[in-house]
């Protein structure tokens, strides 16, 4: 069991390290299985199943949606000639760079440059009752950096996690609990995942905290994470 743990925890900071590299050059012409999974230490042929039953994606959709992603952010935040961030997110043509944007965030370049906000409105459903595991931490509005270290330490922590139920998705809870609300816009945040159930003696490390069931808002961000800020002020402001 021991050595089932220490394996998966290795995979975990290949994959890790694999994801940091492909980020750090997504801009190069160089990028590629090949390259990814010779820095990860692995053949191209165990990488990529490594590297998809991880992330759920084909190395090659990951990096096509990471660059345009990248691209996304760079029509929203500059003013830089559409052509040139196309040629940058690995495109050869602009019209080939509209399509491929298009399918992705449901509009072309230029009106996602022009729109006010990434996120349409709600969608409502009836979600079942569901427990999630994870790592908390307390902070507020202006410390995006606890929220960031939680996630690191919920990676560190999760071949602990016991009984998951879906590997793929996970959740990032806003926790208004006593010991964070004391401080001007205060909260708890769970960085974690579904679980089966919570463990009568609990995991050491690990917190566990049930989501009732009911209707629910869904809120779909479309496009890079560094753009997420704006969703939130879209659900809390409007």
């Amino acid at each position: 069991m021991a050595d089932d743990q220490e394996m998966v925890e290795e995979q975990r900071r290949a994959m890790r390290r694999a994801m940091d590299d492909v980020a750090a050059h997504l801009r190069d012409e160089g990028l590629s299985l090949e390259a990814a999974a010779r820095f990860a230490g692995y053949s191209p042929f165990h990488f990529h199943r490594l590297f998809h039953a991880w992330t759920g994606e084909t190395f090659g959709r990951y990096v096509r949606v990471r660059r345009l992603a990248g691209a996304a952010r760079e029509l929203r935040r500059t003013d830089r000639d559409g052509t040139r961030i196309a040629l940058e997110a690995g495109y050869g043509s602009q019209p080939s760079f509209i399509r491929s944007f298009a399918r992705m965030f449901g509009t072309s370049p230029r009106q996602f440059r022009r729109r006010d906000c990434t996120v349409h409105q709600p969608r409502f459903a009836e979600l079942a009752a569901r427990t999630v595991a994870g790592v908390v931490c307390l902070t507020d509005t202006s410390q995006d950096r606890n929220i960031a270290q939680a996630w690191t330490a919920f990676g560190a922590r999760w071949p602990r996690i016991p009984d998951k139920t879906n590997e793929h998705v996970c959740y990032g809870l806003e926790l208004y609990e006593p010991a964070a609300v004391r401080r001007e816009g205060g909260f708890a945040y769970l960085a974690g995942v579904e679980v089966a159930a919570a463990p009568a003696a609990g995991v050491d490390g690990i917190v566990f905290r049930a989501i009732p069931g009911g209707r629910y808002a869904i809120f779909t961000h479309i496009g890079s994470t560094e753009l997420l800020g704006e969703t939130f002020d879209f659900i809390y402001r409007g």
